[in-house]
């Protein structure tokens, strides 16, 4: 089924079944269709944003990992949330080998529309527990841990203020939160919570030259905490100071099985703890020609390197953003690690102003 061919009326019959047996039937069936889905009827958006949903996932063992980004395709309009839509049962191909410079169809960043509005972060690990945090576009102080002996989500201690779209991280087992507290921004710009003692506490101000109106991520190197911006430059936090400071452009970047991973001016490079430095991934000569400067995120998927860039289209007032997902390998003794691209395609293609805010992988 085709989220775009979503129908808008839906049979009196299976909305007159009961709760949890439409439950069931929408865990079963792949994230990717629910902002599409939300659209059919009331019934459908209040089962799909529900936590019973969630508990239903888990209970079927269904969960997935969701990849989203925001983006503002021009001035007049307000940013968007898309989701990365893969059409299931698909023999995905990569098109930069091919030579294709045309969308396709099965696999694509859809829009999400504004009635789906419960987007959660299940990302947090300190220790063997996972958090999570609210990311909607609706202010929410709850916070809510994962039972490690039910799997169901529990509720935790709310935050210390209501936050919109904040991001989070986590460094000495620790939770920092920050930004998305709107007027409040100058006491309560960032947080952190001790999952030992199960206390908030809130965070040095970091001042007007380093508070943004837009996080992209949150990176912790060497103990310290770099806040990635859409700003022309990032911050650094140290926490042992409580200190704030201005830095360079951050690198974006993630992390897969412990390993930092960042698109570099013409490489994809890994960071060797061994030898303290970082390294050519290899295996990837083809896809270097092709992503250069134009990288715009990387993330984790679901164990794989997620990297999206956009390139020239055939009208120059457009671009086309592609999206690829590399399998990684360790070799030669963990001291090699080569890629190798598993699908490439053209996801969806914006006006050349466009924006993009930032992007995010979660299981759910």
């Amino acid at each position: 089924m085709d989220p775009s061919q979503t129908k808008k009326d839906t049979s009196p019959l299976f909305l007159s079944l009961p709760d949890d047996i439409i439950l069931t039937c929408l865990a079963r069936i792949s994230r990717s269709y629910y902002p599409k889905l939300v659209l059919v009827c009331k019934k459908f958006r209040s089962l799909i944003v529900s936590k019973e949903l969630i508990d239903a996932r888990i209970h079927l063992d269904t969960h997935e990992t969701v990849f989203q980004i925001r983006l503002q395709l021009t001035k007049n309009h307000f940013p968007s949330w898309y989701t990365l839509w893969i059409k299931p049962g698909q023999i995905l191909t990569n098109q930069l080998e091919e030579k294709k410079t045309t969308s396709n169809k099965n696999i694509r960043l859809v829009k999400i529309p504004s009635c789906y509005s419960y987007v959660p972060s299940r990302i947090r690990w300190p220790g063997s527990e996972m958090y999570g945090i609210s990311l909607s576009s609706t202010p929410s102080s709850i916070m809510e841990f994962q039972n490690k002996e039910t799997g169901l989500w529990c509720k935790a201690p709310d935050m210390r203020v209501a936050r919109e779209k904040a991001i989070a991280g986590v460094l000495d087992g620790k939770i920092y939160v920050m930004g998305g507290a709107g007027a409040d921004e100058s006491v309560n710009w960032g947080e952190v919570f001790d999952p030992k003692t199960q206390t908030w506490e809130s965070l040095h101000d970091p001042g007007a030259e380093h508070r943004f109106s837009s996080i992209r991520k949150i990176g912790m190197i060497e103990g310290e905490i770099y806040v990635l911006s859409n700003e022309e430059w990032d911050s650094v936090y140290d926490p042992k100071e409580g200190k704030w400071d201005v830095t360079r452009r951050t690198f974006v970047h993630c992390i897969i099985d412990d390993v930092w991973y960042y698109y570099g001016q013409e490489s994809c490079l890994w960071y060797d703890t061994n030898s303290d430095q970082w390294r050519m991934v290899r295996g990837l000569a083809t896809f270097n020609e092709n992503c250069g400067y134009r990288m715009i995120d990387i993330a984790n998927y679901n164990g794989k390197l997620l990297i999206l860039w956009d390139n020239k289209h055939d009208s120059f007032l457009l671009k086309d953003i592609w999206c690829a997902v590399i399998t990684l390998e360790r070799r030669n003794g963990n001291d090699e690690v080569w890629g190798n691209v598993e699908w490439a395609s053209i996801v969806l293609t914006v006006p050349r102003s466009y924006v993009f805010f930032c992007g995010r992988g979660f299981e759910s």
